[in-house]
């Protein structure tokens, strides 16, 4: 049922220290989820390390139709850790 499955959804995903076939599997299970859902934000946690997954996850987002926007967090809050996904 919709309304159980909007409880528990987490619109925060951590993919830090994943390969990256395995963290974009991960994204874009999350991005359907939350645009069946109505989920009009979520935000990524990829970590800063050598930047690959951050460039990986930001390369696919843009390929994705319904994204709207995407962004890094505001310093205090992870800055170019995680990646903010404005869904559409």
């Amino acid at each position: 049922n919709t309304y159980d499955r909007k409880l528990s959804f987490k619109p925060n995903l951590d993919v830090r220290g994943q390969r990256a076939d395995e963290a974009l599997q991960k994204v874009q299970d999350l991005l359907d989820e939350a645009l069946m859902l109505n989920v009009r934000e979520v935000r990524i946690l990829h970590g800063k390390g050598t930047g690959i997954l951050r460039h990986m996850i930001r390369e696919y987002l843009g390929t994705v139709p319904f994204i709207k926007s995407f962004r890094d967090e505001q310093v205090e809050m992870g800055g170019t850790g995680i990646t903010v996904v404005q869904v559409d």
